[in-house]
């Protein structure tokens, strides 16, 4: 019998799929990552920001359009990752007992606010992107805040309070960003009260949504007992049932998550949920998050915004400072741990971006104001951040890697 190889045509183009995508974005991250680790005060997350910049809009734009679409979707489930730990830091007998780092994040929001929307509406700035970048400009970065602790395996005061302002802000800053959209947003024909209903749908879904999901996981861990590797699918699987649940009803997901950690931190009073380590997943969808969010970067966008990209970190830097360093004597915090909790907090903008993408489809015209200089904000505070937070870390002798 005569064998010969059927005729090949490549009739399209190579298409990017899931899997190809997948593969190509861990393999030059992890790269990029470890090749920045060679400089001790550099985070590795770093790294992974420049491999997305190189291969996105900004660079060889290889990573933009469909693409980064669905990257998005391995980003969203970082993001979900990171905020379900985030949010198990904020133990609510810890905070009754340090009911003056409360103080301190409820200051340091409402001063974010002031002196951020004050001094962009002095520079001439609208007064709609001024006050939603100063609702904005409250939260601090939890993906980079997680990862830095987690690289040094740090632990003390100065992190402790670190990771639970962090979760704090974020949640002021979503609830604050819901409360003033229908007040500011101008859409057109959009009324009111259909507003200010999406407001309170998204609110009060969101703690309906977290609770539900609380009482559905938590029988299950009882059931399947305390055994880590049932338990860690156990949340993989109801973290990502949630971010389709949420993405499917239209509620902020952030909110949402954070919500759920919360409660399973706090209402878990027979320890039935053990605290997991995620190790391994972790990693690779942090790579996946931190190339997506490089990816996203266009350096016309500071050109075009310097000034007032500038005149936000400035502001938000001295209200966070403000906040911390006028509580810290009550709270029992040396001026230097005080010092170095302010210089951790500089990254943001990752729940900004999560918020523009779920409101955007009702407020599409005060987003589209407001999302170049968040653009630009990122540029700066996610490219330097992370070393301003791994130094602060290394510095507060909590980290072992004192220099």
């Amino acid at each position: 019998m005569d064998w010969s190889l059927p005729p090949f045509f490549l009739a399209q183009p190579i298409q990017w799929n899931a899997l190809l995508l997948f593969g190509s974005l861990l393999l030059f991250g992890l790269v990029g990552g470890y090749i920045v680790t060679k400089t001790s005060w550099i985070p590795r997350i770093t790294g992974y920001l420049l491999v997305g910049f190189i291969l996105g809009v900004g660079g060889l734009d290889l990573l933009s359009g469909d693409v980064l679409k669905l990257a998005n979707i391995f980003a969203d489930i970082a993001v979900a990752l990171v905020i379900y730990q985030l949010g198990r830091y904020v133990d609510i007998g810890w905070l009754r007992r340090e009911k003056w780092l409360l103080a301190t994040v409820l200051l340091s929001s409402t001063l974010c606010f002031i002196f951020v929307s004050g001094a962009l509406i002095w520079l001439g700035t609208s007064k709609i992107v001024a006050l939603l970048s100063g609702v904005l400009a409250i939260a601090t970065a939890p993906a980079v805040i997680m990862v830095v602790v987690r690289d040094l395996k740090a632990e003390g005061q100065v992190t402790r309070r670190l990771a639970a302002m962090t979760a704090l802000n974020n949640f002021v800053a979503i609830l604050a960003a819901y409360a003033l959209l229908p007040v500011i947003a101008h859409e057109g024909t959009t009324p009111f009260m259909t507003l200010l209903t999406h407001t309170l749908y998204s609110l009060c879904g969101s703690l309906v949504l977290a609770y539900i999901t609380y009482r559905l996981m938590m029988p299950l861990a009882r059931l399947l007992g305390r055994q880590p590797s049932r338990q860690f699918v156990l949340v993989i699987a109801i973290i990502t049932l949630t971010i389709g649940a949420a993405n499917a009803l239209q509620l902020p997901v952030l909110l949402t998550m954070l919500i759920f950690a919360i409660m399973s931190k706090n209402l878990d009073h027979q320890y039935d949920l053990m605290e997991l380590e995620f190790g391994v997943a972790n990693e690779l969808f942090i790579i996946l998050l931190f190339v997506t969010i490089g990816a996203s970067i266009r350096l016309t966008d500071l050109s075009m915004i310097g000034a007032s990209v500038a005149v936000v970190i400035a502001a938000r830097f001295l209200a966070m400072a403000c906040g911390v360093f006028t509580f810290a004597y009550f709270s029992r915090t040396k001026w230097k741990q005080a010092a170095l909790i302010t210089l951790g907090t500089l990254p943001m903008t990752e729940a900004g971006l999560g918020l523009m993408q779920t409101i955007s489809y009702l407020y599409p015209q005060t987003i589209a104001h407001v999302l170049p200089l968040l653009a630009g904000c990122l540029i700066v505070l996610e490219l330097f951040g992370p070393i301003a937070t791994q130094f602060a870390l290394i510095k507060s002798g909590e980290s072992g890697r004192e220099s």
